[in-house]
């Protein structure tokens, strides 16, 4: 009895030690030399572990399976030629800008999501007329001057719904880097007070295929998870 409940012990045993894993040294290649990737460091740009080690002892011939597997991490690229517009008006008019040029680059679906965006609003609490109505617009870097037409603008309030063109699909134009202008056109009238004008927004960039293994706050492995999914194919 006591050999049978050894052997179930050992057989239940048998799949955790199968799939432990052990986490491995590697090396990340500069350019010039090799650089050691410390582990347990989630701020190693790749880590490795080896597991499922088999062993044999037999008068035969051996088949072992060995299986490579890859979890690549969504990466993020990305620059902004500002990050404020500051207008200053002498007269009332409509008038254009594009004064932010930005470069996405990334190697999976990318999200951009804007918040925030409204009229532009007067410090002034005796303002005669305290908003600037303000529309923007999104274009190739080739543009080379603001669209004409009010269907190409969209009202800074609209801004913050999600569009199809929001997002910025995997493609070999992401992977090497989608360049595009931020236009925006602001309308002053007679009746705006002579005094400053302002909204305070913001622009998300959101990574639509990024694996568990990563922290998003940090971009780093993930302490929680660290160990990618030994079960996938």
């Amino acid at each position: 009895m006591k050999t049978f409940i050894f052997l179930c012990l050992v057989i239940m045993l048998l799949p955790v030690v199968a799939s432990s894993q052990t986490e491995v040294e590697a090396w990340y290649w500069s350019g010039t030399a090799w650089v050691y990737q410390t582990p347990g460091n989630p701020e190693n740009l790749a880590r490795c572990w080896a597991s499922y080690p088999e062993a044999g002892f037999c008068n035969k011939d051996w088949d072992i399976p060995v299986k490579i597997h890859a979890s690549i991490a969504q990466w993020l690229d990305w620059t902004m030629s500002g990050t404020r517009w500051d207008w200053r008006v002498r007269k009332p008019g409509k008038y254009g800008a594009d004064c932010i040029t930005a470069t996405v680059k990334s190697n999976q679906n990318v999200l951009i999501d804007y918040h925030g965006f409204a009229d532009l609003h007067s410090d002034d609490p005796k303002s005669v007329n305290p908003d600037i109505p303000i529309w923007y617009h999104v274009s190739a870097l080739g543009a080379a001057l603001p669209p004409v037409g009010s269907n190409l603008w969209t009202r800074a309030a609209d801004m913050n719904q999600e569009a199809e063109w929001d997002t910025l699909y995997d493609s070999i134009f992401l992977h090497n880097g989608i360049q595009f202008k931020l236009w925006n056109m602001i309308e002053v009238v007679n009746c705006n007070s002579a005094c400053e004008y302002q909204d305070h927004a913001s622009i998300s960039l959101k990574l639509l295929c990024q694996k568990p293994w990563i922290d998003r706050s940090t971009g780093y492995f993930n302490a929680v998870q660290e160990f990618p999914d030994i079960t996938h194919p």
